[in-house]
């Protein structure tokens, strides 16, 4: 897993190279500020998804997720735990553990 701000960092290059959006701070608030619209937010939890191979369900989407890079860090840091603990909850089932 990536240490927190190496995680903020990669998120920040992510949105700046493939959505062209420059955020000035991990606290600014994208949503009141109009930089993620519907089609922007669809685009960056594709690319979420892609890049942390984790799965953001869009049944249980918080939009307050998505209200800054730093809400975002916290939802991948969340989501990549859960699937580590999936790993583990299916390795042990099936006997894998080393």
């Amino acid at each position: 897993m990536i240490a927190g701000s190496e995680l903020t960092a990669t998120i920040q290059d992510l949105i700046a190279r493939k959505l062209a959006i420059r955020v000035g701070s991990p606290d600014a608030d994208l949503l009141a500020d109009g930089v993620l619209d519907s089609v922007t937010l669809v685009q960056l939890i594709l690319l979420l998804e892609q890049r942390f191979s984790i799965r953001i369900d869009l049944g249980e989407l918080e939009i307050d997720d998505f209200r800054s890079i730093d809400s975002i860090v916290a939802l991948v840091r969340r989501l990549q735990g859960s699937v580590v603990r999936k790993d583990f909850a299916l390795a042990h089932a099936t006997g894998d553990l080393l």
